[in-house]
C-alpha cells in the first residue's frame, strides 16, 4: 500500500487515518467560525468607513488574511469529515452614508478585535499537542495577526487613531 496524503493505493483497511483529537475538532470549528464573524464585521465596517485609505485597508485584510485563513480552515474541516459552520453571506453590501460611525471608532473596534484574535490564536496553538501540521498551521495563522497587529500600529499612530496611554515619568 502506498499513501501520500489522503491519497491511497492498495488495500483500504491499511490506509493511516488522520490523527485529531476531540479538542482540535472544536478548534478549527471554532477558528473557522470566529473568521466567518470577522468577515462579516470587516465588510459591514468597509460599508460605513469614509477615508479611502481606510477602506483599502479593510478590503486588504479581507483578501490576503481571512479568506485565505478561511479556505485552509474548511479544507482541514473537510480533511476530517467535521461538518462546517453555516457560512455567511458572500457580501454584506448596503448604503450607510449617515456618518454616525467615525472611521476612527472603526478602526479601534478593528484594532481591539485582533488583539483579541493574538490571544485566540495562542489557545489554539497551545491546545493542538497531538496534530503536528495543524499545529504549524496555527502558529503561520498567529504569525501573520502579529503582522497585521504590527502594521495597524503604525497606521493607528499615523492618522492619530491609536489612543496611546499618557506616559508616566518615575
Amino acid at each position: 500500500m502506498v499513501q501520500i496524503g489522503n491519497f491511497h493505493v492498495g488495500a483500504a483497511d491499511s490506509v493511516k487515518q488522520p490523527v485529531l483529537s476531540t479538542g482540535e475538532a472544536y478548534i478549527l470549528w471554532d477558528m473557522l467560525m470566529s473568521r466567518y464573524d470577522a468577515i462579516m464585521m470587516t465588510q459591514t465596517y468597509q460599508n460605513l468607513a469614509h477615508d479611502p485609505e481606510f477602506r483599502l485597508i479593510l478590503t486588504q485584510g479581507l483578501g490576503r488574511t481571512l479568506e485565505k485563513q478561511v479556505n485552509k480552515l474548511e479544507m482541514e474541516l473537510d480533511r476530517y469529515k467535521i461538518p462546517l459552520p453555516p457560512r455567511p453571506p458572500k457580501s454584506v453590501n448596503y448604503e450607510a452614508q449617515s456618518g454616525v460611525f467615525r472611521d476612527e471608532f472603526l478602526f479601534r473596534r478593528i484594532f481591539t478585535s485582533i488583539q483579541g484574535f493574538l490571544d485566540h490564536h495562542i489557545w489554539a496553538i497551545r491546545v493542538t499537542v497531538v496534530n503536528d501540521p495543524l499545529r504549524q498551521m496555527f502558529i503561520g495563522f498567529a504569525l501573520d495577526e502579529v503582522d497585521v497587529f504590527h502594521d495597524l500600529c503604525k497606521y493607528g499612530k499615523l492618522k492619530g487613531w491609536l489612543t496611546i496611554p499618557p506616559m508616566h515619568n518615575c
